[in-house]
């Protein structure tokens, strides 16, 4: 299945974070999470992502019976890419919401998967002590020091309470697609993508500096983050490719990135 659509070029918009600010090295339970206050209302409806969304839904829908296609695989040393991928789905969310991620991935060197589940549940600190004595458990089986996480939604906000609240640094690069975040710095690893037309998420406003990547999919609502090209694209650039600054790509250079 082709994932190079014509004008992929313009189908993120970068956002420029402010200079750097104070910073709260571990976040406190008590700092709101921002979300999305719903709004009513036909002018406000972008049809075209209410249909991407509604096919993302069915899609998920269709994938989560096939548990039997998410398997882990033996780990292998000699994978282009052999550092461990975790994938931590969202409240609700099934391991298989990651296939097309994962088989995006395993096309471009990047063989070494893990998948952490858990049951709906919403206090995303003691899930994140969860996660992490998972990922001590991946690094025990297969020699390596850190491991990368992409988490979608509650995901994605579990991943970066443990990347900013643990003792060492197990996580190399963190990708978080459509999760709530803190008013304050982004962890300097993570690369946050937001639908532009997430009705549960609100896109930031540039001030998760210094360190974070915040990137905004015009045409793409909460679901629809798991499955657009360009946000496939943009997982498989930010956990393979060298960072030499943890400034974000301007839009002209995307496509060259």
């Amino acid at each position: 299945m082709s994932t190079e659509p014509a004008g992929a070029g313009e189908e993120l918009r970068f956002t420029r974070l402010a200079p750097p600010g104070s910073r709260t090295s571990t976040p406190s339970p008590a700092r709101p999470l921002l979300f999305r206050s719903p709004v009513l209302g036909i002018a406000n409806i972008a049809w075209q992502t209410v249909g991407s969304e509604l096919a993302a839904l069915g899609t998920a829908a269709l994938a989560a019976p096939l548990r039997w296609l998410v398997v882990d695989p033996e780990f292998d040393a000699t994978a282009r890419h052999p550092t461990p991928v975790v994938f931590v789905h969202g409240f609700l969310g099934d391991p298989t919401n990651f296939l097309a991620l994962r088989t995006h991935l395993g096309a471009r060197g990047v063989r070494n998967c893990a998948s952490f589940s858990y049951r709906p549940r919403l206090d995303y600190q003691r899930l994140a002590g969860e996660l992490g004595r998972m990922i001590d458990g991946v690094c025990r089986a297969t020699g390596c020091r850190q491991v990368d996480v992409v988490g979608h939604s509650l995901g994605g906000l579990i991943a970066r309470y443990l990347t900013e609240s643990t003792g060492r640094p197990l996580v190399r690069r963190l990708v978080t697609l459509g999760a709530p975040y803190y008013a304050g710095d982004l962890p300097k690893q993570e690369l946050a993508i937001f639908g532009a037309h997430d009705p549960l998420i609100a896109a930031p406003d540039p001030v998760l500096g210094p360190h974070g990547r915040v990137r905004v999919v015009p045409d793409a609502g909460h679901l629809g983050l798991l499955y657009h090209p360009a946000v496939l694209r943009a997982v498989v650039r930010h956990l393979t490719e060298p960072l030499r600054t943890m400034c974000p790509i301007p839009t002209e250079d995307s496509e060259a990135a």
